[in-house]
């Protein structure tokens, strides 16, 4: 189990954390045997997921490195989460990137998962992760165009 006081989620088996100096980067899980890596972060947004898938896909097309093989809202729990899969070439692999996006109360969640090889097994496994997510409270406040840590009880 992880939780950081804002947000909480089950933690997969036979994966590390990973330390990471990246302030919106709340938990970073890597399996070498896999090999695959989660990424969780959590960024204050003043936009919405329409806006956001819009962005996305302008910058990976613009990118020839990339392929995007789905870009969509699909329902999780009973919430709307933006989902974007991709794969790309590190030279030898093709990688595979699983993204799922979610806004709620100005913070912006994202679970990313990163393997080498496309396998529908795994949808269950990184949906189960998803599932899991729990709120307390969001992370950021974000008033007058900035963001700060919100020090509300949790």
């Amino acid at each position: 189990m992880f939780t950081n006081g804002f947000s909480t989620l089950n933690m997969p088996k036979d994966f590390e954390a990973v330390n990471t100096r990246d302030e919106f980067t709340e938990l970073y899980l890597v399996n070498t045997k896999i090999p695959m890596s989660i990424k969780f972060s959590t960024t204050p947004t003043l936009v919405g997921l329409p806006a956001i898938r819009a962005d996305i896909e302008k910058n990976v097309t613009s990118n020839e490195k990339i392929t995007v093989i789905n870009s969509d809202f699909i329902p999780i729990n009973d919430n709307i989460y933006y989902m974007i899969i991709s794969s790309f070439s590190d030279g030898e692999n093709q990688i595979r990137r699983n993204e799922f996006l979610y806004v709620e109360d100005n913070n912006l969640y994202i679970f990313e998962f990163t393997y080498p090889y496309a396998d529908r097994e795994l949808d269950d496994f990184y949906l189960n992760i998803i599932r899991s997510l729990k709120i307390s409270v969001p992370k950021y406040i974000v008033e007058n165009g900035e963001y700060r840590i919100n020090h509300q009880e949790k």
